[in-house]
């Protein structure tokens, strides 16, 4: 063989190799706070353009990222005018927002402090009347829009996320209380026709469930946590059929704007009192029975190893025992009513199989690439184990409302 004109491959010395891992550790390392950096300055001039070009709010001093959310990006803006330091609490809203979504957000909220619900953080306005605006960007190689919108910033602590959740007994009677209030205040807010919800109800969300699952079942994703979703889905799928309320018992519940995301992370806490209430993407005009459960579910299930799943019946009582509480002098809108209480049971699971659609529908196979496999098969774990506790322990899920 002449291998005068070959190029010799052999093999690496083992010391040679270690030096090319740790350069490439090093240029990992590099790539990353280099990207890290690039970003932040991409969203300190998204920020700046904003305030600069659509609002009268004063010249930016400082920015900080409030993290906690998952779709959306949130961020504490400090100007100064006329002398004077202002603070405004910017949303960055999921690419996939409609301007029919936002603008149902925005008119409730309105409505609600309209109404005396002073908890929610008012919406500024830009120059031209409008409560939101959109920029363009690339995301992997095509250009989006994105939703901007600016908020009062709400005073108070974040002491809770939705899986630190473990509140006191007050804070779950206040909670509940809140969640009441919210719902009197937004009670008898007719949308208009530009403020339209993308997601149906619950009424016909929830039945179609089996075709969405079994759709995100059969996507081409060689991952751990598609996997374990398949192995997951004829128990959920179970859950699901068993769990259906009929449209004669829907029919019977009351109808309400709901929050859609309520969970103590998404509340501020001045000691053991409720005093901010945020969050409100997810909201829409739906049963309100399924606010209260989806409540119940984000605030009562544990996330502690050894009870994960449960859900921790005493707090759940004081949550519902605030909500109730609220609601007893109201005559537009009553506690818990004997149709409700009936399908309680039902809901819970409903919720908990809610959840499943969000971690699949609308989180993972969103964007699975940038997704971690392991905190979404812990998710995952964690609601089919709410729903086998939930299973086993049905009877004492049904006192809770006590029929």
């Amino acid at each position: 063989m002449d291998s005068s004109k070959m190029k010799p491959i052999a093999e690496m010395s083992p010391s040679l190799l270690e030096q090319y891992r740790d350069m490439l550790g090093k240029s990992q390392k590099l790539v990353a706070q280099a990207y890290e950096a690039v970003e932040s300055q991409f969203l300190y001039n998204q920020l700046r353009e904003i305030f600069e070009n659509y609002y009268d709010l004063g010249t930016i001093k400082n920015i900080f990222e409030v993290f906690g959310g998952y779709t959306n990006r949130s961020f504490g803006v400090i100007t100064v005018k006329d002398g004077r330091e202002l603070e405004f609490f910017v949303r960055k809203y999921k690419a996939e927002v409609s301007n029919s979504d936002v603008l149902l957000e925005h008119g409730l909220i309105s409505y609600a402090l309209e109404k005396g619900f002073s908890e929610a953080a008012g919406i500024f306005k830009t120059i031209d009347g409008r409560s939101f605006i959109r920029l363009e960007e690339i995301k992997r190689g095509k250009k989006v829009s994105r939703v901007f919108s600016v908020y009062r910033f709400l005073n108070g602590l974040d002491k809770y996320t939705w899986i630190e959740n473990k509140s006191t007994l007050k804070e779950f009677y206040n909670l509940g209380d809140l969640l009441a209030r919210f719902h009197k205040a937004t009670n008898g807010f007719e949308p208009d026709l530009t403020q339209k919800k993308t997601e149906p109800k619950v009424e016909i969300l929830l039945p179609d469930l089996k075709r969405l699952f079994s759709e995100r079942a059969t996507q081409p994703l060689e991952t751990m946590f598609n996997s374990y979703f398949i192995s997951s889905l004829p128990l959920v799928l179970r859950y699901l059929e068993q769990n259906i309320i009929s449209p004669e018992e829907y029919a019977l519940l009351p109808v309400n704007p709901i929050h859609g995301d309520y969970h103590a992370g998404n509340v501020k806490f001045e000691g053991e009192e409720t005093v901010g209430l945020f969050d409100f993407d997810w909201s829409k005009i739906d049963v309100r029975l399924f606010d209260v459960c989806l409540g119940l579910v984000y605030c009562c299930a544990s996330w502690n190893t050894a009870t994960d799943g449960q859900l921790r019946l005493d707090d759940c009582r004081q949550f519902l025992k605030g909500y109730n509480s609220a609601l007893e002098k109201d005559s537009s809108l009553p506690p818990l009513t004997k149709a409700e209480r009936k399908v309680f049971h039902q809901m819970i699971f409903n919720a908990n199989i809610y959840l499943i659609y969000w971690l699949t529908e609308l989180w993972y196979y969103l964007d699975p690439d940038n997704i971690n496999d392991y905190e979404a098969i812990s998710y995952m774990n964690h609601f089919i184990k709410a729903l086998t506790w939930s299973e086993d322990n049905l009877s004492k899920i049904k006192a809770l409302v006590d029929i």
